[in-house]
């Protein structure tokens, strides 16, 4: 074929170059090099895989390659809207040298994004770039989705060929690779790097001819195919890749045996995995780095719900339009595929031509395609997840009074790197129909060998086995799509000037944050918010501050402060959002946003059939506070009213989003209380090394107002992470039980919240009333403190209940200690009311935390506070009474020194102020 070619270039060269006139030489030539081409049977076979390929993809994805800029392939409730956006942003990055492709400009404004996990894709990208260059963001990826079925096909149309020596086998195993419904699912869902599998076979093919006849340039190509396999998407290495990779080379260990080692060999295997991970460390070693870990941004729960339910492995789609309607459809189909999302990941239905082929290649050939069998039972069975599913059920089992599930080898794999994050083991089925794909080459590869004399019936078994094959591997008909369209109300903002940001209400919403992205790459604004994939650690504190502000309180108060409804508007504006953008597709439960924006900004500017947009005002007024408080969606419960102030409970852990428009020093304040015995509540802030450093730590003791040491303020968001040392504790008393509730539940089926059944999921572990941050020249003379005693205690803070108190009255004073090691009974906190003249009037004497809890239960480096009562003796004269308090041991009576030069020091004390006695 190459020296056709050659022959070709050098007729055109000679026509033109040396002036030969000859008419029709350029032409004649041509078309001699064409005819050499076509009387080959490779290209032949070639040209006709491609054609049953493309014409079958037409007819399966239809109405998609009759659509391509007006629909978009997928389910609306996938994830097509995100890959769209992703290659016009790929586009934008890859084509302009001052963006990025892992530092997203236009998303969570007003900071935007740095998010690597982008890079483990940018193989789709890549592949994508041609058509993303010249058509739209929707013709491009409906093209990838559609070229995704047949490249995959003609790649393991020709690893079939090169394995069987047969064309028909490898138009067999090209067909069932190309349109195996697992695959079907994922165009379904959407999941772009799912469908774009043909490299995987492409590098099957070049890793197998590498081995088998050693050269640089076949371990350039294999290796350069192998890095691009590896950046379609991070989990592909251990879905894919590895298995792939030790597959082939077993086969060909099997195949040449002790001719398989040889220097020359080993050292093209090593050029290709060496430079393989020269070119591909760099896209994923940021993303690597971040799967350490369960508290990974990476993480996602789900890995049961995305596990395969063994009987999905025997029933084709649940709306397969034809076998439905027959009534050939098993039982059981409706309880593996409740409904069309279950589709996405659900389907594993290898098709019984396919897997009858593949067992008659495996018996036949068993000695030479045994490891092709046991990658396709192994990934099967690791596709079930690590909890054995069947009908939509967990399977359990009982030993006398034991019950257990039933817990399978990817239980194990859990445990492992990377794996430990992965949560969609149905997507192995992909490996296991590569493996089928190859079997079933070798199946048809022995029928044409025992009908080689009779033509006519093979081909016209070949043509039963490929319609066959393509009616069982139909998932829905016509295939569904979402809309490509942009509304009127995004085109009319376009045609605006300014770049402002736009704010889709409701969020978080998926369908809202996919549309807005999607709607991105018509009206290149910045959002808010922005979902792509993951959601990184920076994203929840902008997103939930500015949507908060467009989004209408659940209560009328909160634990913190809340701007009203015109310094909300100004909020807005300062962060320069333009638009707020409701959705009309949420409508119903979330009505009350289309009516608080126009509330708050007043009658929408442009409005269509799906969205209205509410301009923010350009004069709006700066805001009046310097801070804006939210509370995260996580951790906290609703607010509830108790008497005259607000509560929210706090689970185990939750965030307070506080946003400065100056750098400021002071401390956070709040006010908490528990049910519990002493719980340790943690106050974490962002580090410089992307870990929460600890702020302060607090041993709740009743409802008290605790202030944390000083924090620096930055200008810009700063965000308060509270976490319950040892998680929060179930309360089985929770007391807003303690009413009708459970005498008289509601008539609904909602689930009362403090049943047994809520409890197991939910905790209550503290309750808040008040939190703020109070600048340093805003502390009170008793807040702020840090007094060392001793490297031992520290004096964190006072209060007196009253200042001013009648001869006979009790005094009581609010001490917060810090201890700094594990203490012991021997220490004694002395709290000494002087006279005016010095003499010792009053005093208290008690353990560092009264009789509440033994000193050597209290954890070093916590914050305990508690109250001193001191009795006033009566017939005290009138005046002012200083306070004193110090540490001493007893019984030696020394006093722990004070190590800061505060008044009263040099007697190792600290002056608390005074008193006024009244006459």
């Amino acid at each position: 074929m190459s020296l056709l070619r050659v022959g070709a270039l050098y007729g055109i060269l000679h026509s033109v170059v040396l002036g030969k006139r000859a008419e029709g030489g350029i032409i004649k030539t041509m078309s001699r090099t064409i005819k050499g081409l076509i009387h080959r049977p490779d290209l032949r076979w070639s040209l006709l895989a491609l054609s049953i390929y493309t014409v079958t993809t037409l007819v399966m994805m239809y109405p998609v390659p009759f659509r391509l800029n007006s629909v978009v392939a997928g389910e609306g409730y996938g994830d097509a809207y995100q890959y769209v956006w992703q290659l016009w942003w790929a586009r934008q990055a890859l084509l302009d040298p001052g963006k990025g492709l892992a530092h997203i400009t236009l998303m969570n404004h007003p900071a935007g994004v740095d998010h690597p996990f982008m890079l483990t894709m940018i193989g789709v990208d890549l592949l994508a770039l041609p058509f993303t260059v010249l058509f739209s963001p929707a013709a491009a990826y409906n093209g990838q989705i559609l070229l995704a079925f047949i490249l995959s096909g003609m790649a393991m149309y020709w690893l079939g060929v090169e394995l069987t020596g047969d064309r028909r086998a490898g138009l067999v195993g090209g067909f069932i690779f190309a349109f195996f419904l697992n695959k079907t699912g994922h165009v379904l869902g959407g999941h772009l790097p799912q469908v774009t599998v043909y490299c995987f076979p492409l590098y099957a093919l070049l890793l197998w001819r590498a081995v088998r006849k050693p050269g640089w340039s076949t371990a350039l190509a294999t290796a350069f195919v192998l890095a691009l396999a590896s950046l379609i998407h991070v989990m592909h290495l251990v879905y894919l890749v590895l298995p792939v990779t030790a597959a082939t080379l077993l086969a060909a260990l099997v195949e040449m045996r002790g001719a398989f080692f040889t220097w020359r060999r080993l050292g093209s295997l090593a050029l290709i995995f060496g430079l393989a991970v020269l070119i591909v460390v760099p896209f994923l070693l940021p993303t690597l780095l971040e799967f350490v870990g369960d508290d990974s941004y990476l993480y996602k729960a789900g890995v049961v719900k995305s596990s395969t339910d063994l009987l999905a492995f025997f029933t084709p789609s649940r709306y397969h339009p034809v076998l439905g309607r027959l009534g050939l459809l098993p039982p059981f189909a409706e309880q593996v595929f409740a409904d069309r999302v279950a589709l996405c990941e659900g389907l594993a239905y290898p098709g019984i031509l396919a897997l009858g082929l593949a067992v008659w290649g495996l018996v036949r050939q068993r000695r030479r395609v045994w490891i092709w069998g046991v990658l396709a039972l192994m990934a099967a069975v690791l596709s079930l997840g690590p909890l054995l599913k069947v009908g939509g059920e967990l399977v359990r089992y009982q030993v006398e009074v034991y019950q257990s599930l039933v817990v399978l080898p990817y239980g194990l794999l859990k445990q492992m790197p990377v794996l430990e994050v992965g949560r969609t083991p149905g997507r192995l089925n992909e490996t296991t129909m590569f493996a089928i794909a190859i079997l079933a080459s070798y199946g048809m590869a022995e029928l044409s060998a025992l009908l080689a004399r009779r033509p006519r019936l093979l081909a016209s078994l070949l043509t039963a086995l490929l319609i066959g094959t393509g009616l069982e591997y139909i998932s829905i008909w016509p295939f569904p799509t979402s809309t490509a369209e942009i509304p009127p109300v995004l085109q009319r903002i376009a045609s605006e000037p300014g770049h402002g940001a736009l704010l889709h209400i409701p969020m978080p919403r998926k369908a809202v944050d996919n549309r807005a992205l999607y709607y991105q790459t018509a009206v290149p604004r910045p959002i808010v918010r922005g979902y792509i994939h993951r959601t990184p650690p920076e994203v929840p504190p902008w997103s939930e501050t500015l949507s908060g502000l467009a989004q209408p309180d659940q209560t009328a108060g909160d634990v913190v402060p809340r701007p009203d409804l015109s310094g909300r508007a100004a909020w807005l504006r300062y962060f320069d959002v333009d638009y707020v953008v409701f959705h009309k597709y949420e409508a119903g439960a979330y009505a009350s946003n289309y009516d608080y924006a126009r509330m708050l900004l007043g009658p929408s500017k442009y409005e269509d059939h799906a969205l209205a947009a509410f301009p923010v005002p350009v004069d709006a007024l700066s805001p009046e506070s310097p801070y804006l408080y939210t509370l995260s969606d996580r951790g906290w419960e609703t607010p509830e009213q108790d008497g005259g102030f607000w509560r929210r409970w706090m689970c185990d852990d939750s965030w307070l989003y506080l946003y400065s428009t100056q750098e400021e020093v002071g401390s956070l304040s709040f006010t908490v209380d528990s049910y519990l015995e002493f719980p340790v509540l943690e106050v974490y802030v962002p580090g410089a090394a992307e870990e929460d450093q600890r702020l302060d730590s607090f041993v709740i003791n009743g409802r008290m107002t605790y202030t944390t040491r000083p924090v620096t303020l930055t200008q810009g968001m700063n965000v308060f992470h509270f976490h319950t040392r040892g998680g929060g504790t179930r309360v089985l008393d929770d007391p807003r039980c303690w009413s009708r509730a459970l005498i008289d539940p509601p008539a609904s089926d909602a689930l009362l919240l403090c049943s047994p059944e809520a409890l197991r999921t939910t905790c209550r572990t503290l309750v808040f009333d008040r939190v703020v941050f109070v600048p340093h020249q805003g502390l009170s003379e008793g807040d702020g403190l840090n007094v060392n005693l001793g490297d031992q205690m520290h004096l964190r803070g006072w209060r007196l209940e009253a200042t001013e108190l009648h001869p006979g009255e009790a005094l009581t004073v609010t001490l917060a200690w810090e201890a700094t090691v594990a203490l012991s009974d021997q220490h004694v906190v002395f709290v000494h009311m002087l006279s005016p003249d010095g003499t010792l009037v009053a005093q208290h004497d008690a353990p560092p935390v009264g009789r509440l809890l033994p000193a050597s239960a209290w954890p070093p480096g916590t914050v305990f506070s508690y109250p001193v009562a001191i009795e006033v003796p009566d017939g005290l004269p009138a005046g002012d009474y200083p306070l004193l308090v110090g540490v001493y041991l007893w019984p030696s009576l020394e006093r722990l020194p004070v190590l800061a030069g505060v008044p009263g020091a040099e007697a190792n004390t600290v002056e608390l102020g005074s008193v006024r006695i009244a006459p």
